[in-house]
């Protein structure tokens, strides 16, 4: 059994070598892979295979990867077709052009194919929104994120760069969109603490919190609490957090919860080979 059985993927990439290597590495786990090096050749080679998720550059050449998934679209049986965007630009004005072109995830080239995979299932699973289903990644931070008061739940990678990488955040406001900055500064996020400590860190007003007296945010997000992700080897690999504008009441219900929730979540983590 592979982590993509089933999925069916439309790849499009006017690079060669990307097209081949993603290709040819989503295959290896499993998935139905139609490759196009443009939105023009996509829409040809289509024919009556339908796929259930579109992968795409967003500035190819010709038809932009926007216009491919607006097309495709207008296609009755791909009506609700979820797409995922890869492109050089992690600006917030090109992230939220994308959200707003109907894409679930934006991702900045290049991606780690482990990340690319837990997108896919998030993304995949967000749009079937099937009751029963396996308890995926989506489902767990939802699970999450509702029995906190919070608005945002992420499951977060430290990065040797230092910035964050969303695996998957859920908004409840728009669960089908992944909304996380990109190469976002670890020292920009609460959970800087985290990784400071090795321990959950929970504060439910960062206005008056001493802790984060001098940190970058404070006026931004007032809720936050964070749980250390571990590796296998016992390194820290990131943080589930919830986090909120709102200066919110956290329950020991909640830290309780989502402390359950990320032993689960380390264990998708290893099952994917990410850790």
């Amino acid at each position: 059994m592979h982590a993509l059985d089933g999925c069916r993927i439309l790849l499009v990439e006017d690079d060669p070598d990307t097209l081949f290597l993603l290709g040819e590495g989503l295959r290896g786990h499993g998935a139905e892979v139609l490759t196009a090096d443009s939105g023009e050749h996509a829409m040809a080679e289509l024919g009556v295979w339908h796929p259930s998720i579109l992968m795409t550059d967003l500035s190819l050449p010709g038809m932009d990867g926007t216009t491919l998934l607006s097309r495709l679209r207008e296609r009755s049986e791909l009506a609700k077709l979820p797409g995922i965007a890869l492109t050089g630009h992690g600006d917030q004005a090109h992230r939220d052009a994308s959200g707003r072109a109907g894409f679930a995830k934006h991702l900045l080239k290049p991606t780690r194919l482990t990340d690319l995979i837990v997108a896919i299932q998030a993304v995949e699973q967000s749009a079937r929104d099937q009751p029963g289903a396996p308890r995926e990644l989506p489902a767990i931070l939802a699970e999450v994120n509702h029995a906190s008061p919070c608005r945002f739940t992420s499951l977060l990678r430290f990065n040797a760069d230092e910035t964050l990488t969303s695996v998957w955040t859920y908004d409840r406001e728009n669960p089908g969109v992944d909304p996380f900055p990109l190469e976002l500064p670890i020292h920009a996020s609460y959970c800087v603490l985290v990784r400071a400590t090795g321990t959950t860190c929970s504060i439910e007003n960062a206005r008056t919190d001493p802790r984060t007296a001098s940190h970058p945010k404070r006026d931004e997000q007032s809720t936050y609490i964070g749980v250390p992700v571990f590796r296998p080897d016992g390194q820290l690999y990131g943080t589930v957090c919830s986090y909120d504008p709102r200066p919110l009441v956290l329950g020991a219900s909640v830290q309780q919860t989502i402390e359950g929730s990320t032993r689960e979540l380390e264990a998708i983590i290893v099952a994917l080979g990410s850790a």
